[in-house]
């Protein structure tokens, strides 16, 4: 099939474009999107015109786009299991580009596939009596361990190398550890924390208010 005489340009193909410098490089610039897509970088500018920050919007909109609610979502299950699965998917897709972390942490979140993902975080919490003020540190503490993980699953494996430093507890810890797997164990213990931690303050709460009456 002949290409196309021109660039097609889009929102999503530039966004995607910006995904893959930030994979290679660890940050992106427009001339070097440009030159990804092979394009001037005025080009950008007819379907980005807000730059570099409505470009780093995009790319948490493709990201947060591959997350899959369906278990988060399903009516049929405890909520404990849907918080588990909240947590999983939201971290599996973050952890697919944890170079993007910092771009997006560090930029407000006002775009509406963003922000429904929360939204089902904060559903699960309100359907379980978690008082409104608790909500958003109950969701930070989420996130911590959503964005820590995604993080950590960037880290070389082995992380821990003393070489000579005497850190024997250290040493004696990473040798049984310490491996390809040890993100993810350490996601999942995080996750039970999380969850216990959560049904602790429903329970906390249901008593608080049982007394009131």
């Amino acid at each position: 099939m002949a290409r196309p005489s021109k660039n097609i340009l889009s929102p999503s193909i530039i966004a995607e474009a910006a995904l893959r410098m930030v994979e290679r490089e660890h940050d992106f610039t427009i001339p070097g999107i440009a030159a990804e897509l092979g394009v001037n970088p005025s080009s950008l500018y007819h379907h980005v015109k807000g730059g570099r920050g409505e470009i780093i919007n995009l790319m948490r909109e493709a990201l947060y786009g591959r997350i899959d609610l369906t278990e988060a979502t399903a009516g049929d299950l405890p909520w404990q299991d849907r918080m588990r699965s909240w947590i999983r998917s939201y971290r599996s897709s973050m952890a697919a580009l944890p170079a993007a972390m910092p771009l997006l942490a560090g930029s407000p979140v006002d775009d509406l596939p963003t922000l429904r993902i929360y939204e089902v975080a904060f559903a699960i919490l309100d359907e379980i009596g978690i008082p409104t003020e608790t909500q958003v540190d109950v969701v930070s503490m989420l996130d911590a361990i959503v964005l820590g993980s995604a993080l950590d699953r960037g880290a070389p494996v082995p992380v821990w190398q003393p070489g000579d430093c005497d850190v024997p507890l250290l040493r004696r810890a990473a040798t049984t550890g310490d491996d390809d797997e040890r993100t993810d164990r350490g996601l999942e213990l995080a996750i039970t924390g999380a969850v216990s931690t959560i049904e602790a303050l429903a329970q906390r709460t249901a008593v608080e208010t049982a007394v009131g009456d």
